[in-house]
């Protein structure tokens, strides 16, 4: 095998492992979001009112 049949191999490995990692990632999105009803939450909301962001309660009147 040359080294540029090996190259092309390598490429293509390394390419076919970041679509998958990529369409892993775009369903635990798609999950995430269906567990807390298909609401975005901001993670600068969490990190300033903690989880009563996520609940969708971000002041207590």
């Amino acid at each position: 095998m040359s080294k540029e049949m090996m190259a092309v191999l390598v490429f293509g490995l390394i390419a076919a492992v970041a679509i998958v990692m990529l369409v892993r990632e775009r369903r635990g999105i798609a999950e995430r979001k269906a567990a807390r009803g298909g609401r975005e939450v901001d993670v600068g909301s969490l990190i300033a009112f903690g989880s009563a962001a996520g609940q969708g309660e971000k002041t207590h009147d």
